[in-house]
Parts: structure tokens; sequence; C-alpha cells
């Protein structure tokens, strides 16, 4: 039963079904945001099978947390500088929620799945070795600064990069550029700067190290394929219209992004299968993922054979992209930049060639190119912005050594640390011992895993 207060607030004032949608329109939010929201499930799963057994318990707790940070971070500033009212690079209030309207508080919540989504990102190249103090720092930084500034200049009315020139602008429907790009971007400027994992270093070069639990991993990122579906869907913000175009554009988005899906796992299996004669299914799911991603920026926009076409070419991009960082020397515990930059600039370039009607391949004119020049502007942008302020900050927490675990910590597991195992058979007189020496500074932040 509702309060009577708030009973009575409700029959004096309406929300504005022009503004603000309808009942429908905000329980179709509210359900996409939740199945969005459950891709911090998927992103533990995955990331906790890839990593080794005895860091399991730090990445549980990495992911849980994000919940906890991404909340705060985006109630108290995220939010206003990405939506609040303001200039076109900048929004200037809304901060704490102050003055917005309990109408719009469906499409806030929306909106901060997606912020969590792009910090978590970050947490997956970097597992195995980056320090709790780190993790807390860059969360904050990523969910309060440097995605709710991209999300302002691309998402917003007033934003420069969608003004663009008055007529054209970046487009980017389901974030692509916003949210991927955003994400890959700074977990490869983490990786570069926090260095590899010291057991995947063998005389100087990176060598392999297989998942911990394939189950694990094949759950998360089946799990991220169904969030996907409504991270896509749900960026439609309305369903219930007369004319059904809302409707059309759902229909549309899940249709491109399961046909962009199949077609990245697809590639990367095959590819796979050229190069090592075995049918993997880590490269399968990547693949999968490469192609969710690539499909968000015209999920909206794209005809069924184009989306299938942007899938596969996703899915080799990140054959690519994973095998290049190996050999760069730059280790991605779960190849999330190959997966989410690679594929995430792929898709906010294919969005102005491959949309109907009005791309370069169907329309081939001088608006189609004004499109792509503005998309491929912004995605600079995007990177050039993410790079210089995620490595500001990696770079002040490596000058202050607070960026790694300590090497016994790294050598033995970080479960410890968090006054747990997630596998109990794992306790060996090693831990044991490690547990005793890092008595004396248990509560230095700085080191933790």
């Amino acid at each position: 039963m509702f309060d009577e207060d708030f009973q009575t607030v409700s029959a004096n004032r309406l929300c504005d079904p022009d503004k603000y949608g309808t009942s429908m329109d905000q329980f179709f939010l509210f359900s996409c945001a939740t199945w969005v929201l459950l891709m911090q499930v998927g992103f533990a799963f995955l990331e906790t099978g890839t990593v080794s057994a005895k860091n399991a318990t730090h990445v549980l707790f990495k992911n849980t947390f994000d919940l906890v940070i991404g909340a705060l971070g985006f109630f108290a500033c995220g939010y206003g500088i990405a939506y609040g009212d303001g200039t076109a690079f900048m929004g200037l209030n809304k901060f704490f929620l102050i003055g917005v309207d309990v109408c719009d508080f469906g499409f806030y919540f929306f909106q901060f799945t997606f912020a969590a989504a792009a910090t978590t990102i970050v947490s997956g190249a970097v597992a195995g070795r980056t320090s709790i103090f780190a993790y807390i720092a860059y969360s904050v930084f990523v969910t309060t600064i440097v995605y709710p500034f991209v999300v302002h200049w691309a998402w917003t009315d007033n934003g420069w990069l969608h003004v663009g020139d008055g007529v054209h602008g970046y487009r980017d429907f389901a974030g692509s550029g916003v949210v991927h790009v955003v994400g890959g971007t700074c977990a490869l400027v983490g990786i570069k700067i926090i260095g590899p994992r010291r057991d995947r270093i063998r005389n100087g070069v990176l060598i392999d190290l297989q998942p911990h639990s394939v189950p694990l991993l094949v759950l998360g990122g089946l799990i991220l394929v169904v969030g996907f579906l409504a991270f896509n869907a749900g960026s439609a913000l309305r369903v219930d219209d007369q004319t059904g175009a809302h409707g059309i554009a759902i229909a549309v988005s899940l249709v491109s992004t399961m046909l962009s899906a199949a077609g990245g796992g697809f590639c990367t299996v095959v590819l796979h299968y050229y190069r090592d004669g075995t049918l993997n299914i880590v490269a399968c799911i990547n693949g999968l993922l490469a192609g969710c991603v690539a499909s968000c920026a015209g999920a909206d926009v794209l005809q069924p054979w184009a989306a299938l076409v942007i899938g596969i070419v996703a899915g080799a991009l990140y054959q690519c992209g994973s095998h290049r960082m190996v050999k760069m020397g730059l280790d991605d515990a779960c190849d999330a930049v190959a997966v989410h930059l690679c594929a995430g600039c792929w898709g906010v370039i294919a969005r102005p060639l491959f949309q109907q009607r009005l791309g370069v391949f169907t329309a081939w004119d001088k608006d189609s190119g004004a499109r792509l020049a503005w998309n491929l502007l912004g995605l600079v942008v995007i990177i050039c912005w993410s790079a210089v302020a995620s490595g500001s900050l990696f770079l002040l927490l490596k000058w202050k050594d607070a960026i790694r675990v300590p090497v016994e910590s790294e050598i033995a597991g970080h479960g410890f640390e968090h006054g747990q195992s997630a596998y109990h058979e794992l306790e060996s007189e090693q831990f044991s011992l490690y547990t005793k020496s890092l008595a004396p500074r248990k509560h230095d932040l700085r080191h933790m895993a």
C-alpha cells in the first residue's frame, strides 16, 4: 500500500507523460535497468572464472563493492555532471539528486547501471595485482568524473558532441563509445601503468594462463549477453506510444544485438580453430561479447544483415586485439581491452557506415560523410579524454606506491587479506605464514589486495 501522503501528492501532481512517459514506460525502464544491473553478476562470474582460484575472493569483493561505489558516486556527483542543467561541457546541478523530479528516478536508475558497467570493465582488466585502495580510487574517479563528462557531451541535448554542427553530431545509441570505449581505454592505460602479473611472465614474455573455472566464465558470459539485450533495448527509454515507433526501435535493437553477437561468436570460433585446431569456448564467449559491444552504437538503425556483418568484424577485431596485447607485453586478465575498446571503436564507426537509408554504404552523400566524421571526432575525443584522465590517476597512485599489492600477496593469493578464501581447500601453510606477516600493516589500505 502507498503511504497516504504519497497518494495525496500523486493525485495532485501526476508525471507529465509527454516529458516522462507513461507508467508503462517507467516500468519498461525499471525492468531493463534491473537486467542491466544483473550484468554485474555476469561480470563477477566471468572475471572470477578467468583469474586464478587464489584470487577469486578478491575479484568477487571488487565486483560487489563496485555497486556500492557506483551507487554513491553517481548519486553524489556523476548524475549531476552527466545530466544536470549547465553548459555544453558539463552539468552544473542535480548533485545528490537535489532538484531531480521523482518522475525522473526511473531514468536516473537506468543511467546508474550504465555507469556501474563502465567501471567494472576496468576491474577485470587489471585483476590479480591491483590493490583495493587503487581499485576504490579509480572506481570513484570513473563513476563520478570520467564517464559522466562523456555522457554529457554525447547524450544530452546541449552536449557539444551531440549538437555537432547543428545538423549532424555524434550518435551512439547505447554506448559503444560512451560506455565501452571509455571503460576499455581506462583499462588499457591501467594495464600499461600497473604492469603484468608476476606469474604470467616467463623469460621476459607473457605466457597464457588458463581460466581456473570455465563453467563460471561461460555462465558469466551468457548472463552478460542477456544483459546486453536489455542494455540496448532499454536505450529506447520508452515503449508506450500509439504509433508503435518505440516498439519498432526496441525490436530492431534486440534483433541487431543478437545477430551481431552471433556473428562475433561464430567468427572467433572459426579463427581460433584455424589457428589452433580447437573449438575454444572462451574465444566463443568473448566473440559473443565483442559482437554485443559493437552493436550498441547502431542497434536501433541497422538492418539484420548489417548487424551480422558488424558482429563478424567485431569478432575478428577481438582476436587481433587480444593477440596484439600479448605481443606488446600488456597483461589483460579478462581480454577487456580487446572486447570493449576494439569492438567499441568499431561499433562507433560502423553506425554511420551501415545506418539504414542514411549510412555511407546506403546513401553515399555529403550528409552520410558528415555523420561519419562526427562519430570519428567523438571517438578520438572519448579516447583522449579517458586516457589522459585515467592516466593521471594511475600515475599518481603509482607515485604514491599504492597501485599494486605486495609481492607476497600476489604470489600467495589475495583471499586472506579479505579474511577468507573462496575455496577452503586452497588454504595452506604458505597462506598462514603470509597472513601472519601481514598482521603489522593489516590496516594499510594502500597495499591491500
